[in-house]
């Protein structure tokens, strides 16, 4: 049997085509056995339906234009070559599997979905699972099962309930995954959300990020709100506003405009850089430390200095090579370094230190130091202890004089 046609508005029943298959406006192919199987292409020239599987080389469709035809096939669909739909939409009851997917308005597939290419102009859906190389869509994407694909773009939304594999995700609006891992880059418009623990290279968000179960990776660049609701390791995190790690962190640096929290520990090989307040629950490690606000954790130990412009908050205390508290800064807990300097106006417990500098107004608990230079209107409620000198204003008021030591206590950090 060669070439065969059905004309438009009519049924056939077939088994094996030995050549092309065209099915006009209307016409309906049913299956005479488990799959309709064509050795030559398949031309639909308006709506089809196909009752049962179809196999062939290549599949093409052409809606008439205004109609919004759509093609439906009530099994599998497998093609050698390419599946094109032109000015139309397609429907699949069973699974895909074709060299290259291009459908100019919408595709919908009710088991597993396999190309190298899928081209979509407006939605693409997959109840199974999808693999293939690039996914690019101008609408919606949609996948309850898992994604492995290298590449998606899409200019809408994405939403994949399955584990993801892929190297790059593109997405103008929202888009939310199933975990897995982004080799490459994260780039979404306004909204991410990855349901599970997220390997990942980079996540650049416009909007608001969320990691329902942590993540693992390089640099987080989001310009809302982030949320990792838990552990998180990563290289940078840059967040525009409010940052939260519900669970311990571990990165290189950390630059957050707003606020960050961190209910665990938070450990950092270089800098934090925080606009407003931080807080985190256990200990702080880290290089350098910079807040405009307040700062608050169990324990901070930086390598470098400690520049606070409003509250510092700790229990078991702040230790760094320099501590400098803004001016009517308040502080909670001890303080260990090198350099220590209070500004006016501001209040601290006990220190410890080589060289302290405590502005006019201020006051303190008990000091520790080797030389220090205390300025008018400062009262201290504690003791001082001192090694090598001491200069302060007349009117400084002492709960005790200073008294001169060969040896300081030793600090409790």
């Amino acid at each position: 049997m060669g070439d065969i046609s059905i004309p438009k508005g009519a049924t056939a029943k077939l088994g094996r085509v030995e050549g092309d298959l065209r099915v006009g406006q209307g016409a309906r192919a049913e299956s005479e056995g488990a799959i309709i199987e064509v050795t030559g292409r398949v031309i639909c020239e308006g709506e089809a339906e196909f009752q049962g599987s179809l196999s062939c080389s290549e599949f093409s469709a052409r809606g008439a234009w205004g109609s919004g035809g759509k093609i439906k096939i009530l099994g599998d669909l497998k093609a050698a070559g390419e599946v094109r739909v032109e000015n139309g939409q397609l429907s699949i009851d069973g699974s895909l599997d074709a060299a290259s997917v291009n459908i100019d308005k919408a595709l919908w597939v009710g088991g597993n979905a396999r190309a190298d290419d899928f081209d979509v102009g407006g939605v693409l859906e997959v109840r199974g699972n999808i693999m293939g190389r690039k996914v690019d869509v101008g609408g919606s994407f949609k996948v309850q099962g898992t994604a492995d694909v290298d590449e998606v773009d899409v200019g809408g939304s994405v939403d994949i309930a399955g584990l993801v594999r892929c190297s790059q995700l593109d997405v103008g609006g929202m888009a939310r995954i199933g975990g897995g891992e982004v080799s490459k880059d994260v780039d979404v418009g306004g909204k991410f959300e990855s349901t599970k623990p997220l390997k990942f290279s980079k996540i650049d968000v416009g909007g608001l990020a969320t990691l329902g179960e942590g993540g693992e990776g390089g640099d987080v660049d989001v310009g809302g709100k982030f949320e990792s609701r838990a552990d998180l390791s990563f290289n940078s995190l840059d967040v525009g506003g409010l940052a939260s790690i519900n669970g311990n962190g571990r990165g290189v640096e950390v630059d957050v405009g707003g606020l960050l929290r961190v209910s665990g520990s938070l450990t950092l090989e270089k800098d934090l850089d925080i606009g407003g307040r931080a807080y985190v629950g256990a200990e702080l490690r880290l290089d350098s430390l910079e807040v405009g606000g307040s700062m608050e954790a169990d324990q901070i130990v930086a390598r470098k200095c400690i520049e606070v412009g409003g509250d510092l908050k700790t229990v078991k205390g702040a230790k760094g090579d320099s501590v400098e508290l803004g001016h009517g800064s308040r502080t909670m807990g001890p303080i260990v370094a090198r350099i220590v300097s209070v500004g006016h106006g501001g209040k601290v417990e006990d220190v410890y230190a080589d060289k302290l500098e405590l502005e006019h107004g201020s006051r303190a608990g008990n000091l520790y130091f080797r030389e220090g230079e205390i300025e008018a209107g400062v009262h201290i409620e504690g003791e001082v202890l001192y090694t090598d000198r001491i200069e302060s204003s007349p009117d400084v008021r002492f709960a005790k004089q200073p008294s001169r030591v060969n040896e300081l206590p030793k600090p409790p950090l």
